[in-house]
């Protein structure tokens, strides 16, 4: 009987894989049935717009407060929607947008310039999203985990509800931010540098 809880336990933690991989793929169809929009001369990626971020100076500290403003603003109100009984359809949501958006980006690289949008990509994410990326995942499953003890918690799938009250969730939302903070430093004062030579290469 204990062996079959914690195996329901486990088996209700999401697939966070499934709603972005969902939106990555609605993303990438969207920019195929708009590619005319997507792919003009002057539009989303183009070489003018590359050429454009190679000359440009860029003033990384007010950078670096206008990424705060937006980072930082997204999770919160993720995390606020999080603590409404519809937290659990907003996390998702959330996901699944995310995935849309990356979708769409990869899309239009890869289609502007082939296999050395790969490169374009993978430029533009690092080394920020080593720490974004985990900063999403805990965030989605804080969200998560949130909004089902809050409102249902017969399917609180966490071992031990009475060491989340003490603040083990309060905690990981601080450990959160903390991660993304470090994120946006490195978007704003290390990133540019790399974006800056790779895009003489376009």
């Amino acid at each position: 009987m204990r062996l079959q809880k914690i195996r329901w336990k486990k088996a209700e933690r999401p697939n966070w894989a499934l709603p972005f991989f969902a939106g990555l793929l609605a993303g990438a169809i969207f920019v195929y049935m708009n590619a005319d929009s997507f792919l003009m001369e002057t539009g989303f990626l183009s070489q003018l717009s590359l050429e454009r971020l190679s000359r440009m100076e860029l003033n990384e500290n007010a950078f670096f407060f206008y990424a705060l403003r937006r980072r930082v603003g997204t999770l919160w109100l993720v995390a606020i929607l999080s603590t409404t009984f519809v937290g659990i359809f907003t996390t998702y949501l959330f996901v699944f947008w995310t995935g849309i958006c990356g979708g769409v980006v990869a899309a239009v690289s890869v289609m502007r310039y082939g296999m050395k949008g790969l490169l374009l990509i993978a430029g533009s994410m690092m080394p920020h999203f080593l720490c974004y990326i985990p900063a999403f995942l805990l965030l989605a499953d804080w969200c998560f985990q949130t909004c089902v003890r809050l409102y249902y918690p017969v399917r609180d799938y966490t071992e031990n509800v009475q060491q989340q009250k003490k603040g083990k969730i309060p905690g990981r939302f601080f450990m959160i931010h903390g991660i993304v903070i470090v994120g946006i430093i490195l978007e704003s004062y290390v990133n540019p540098g790399l974006m800056g030579e790779l895009t003489k290469l376009f």
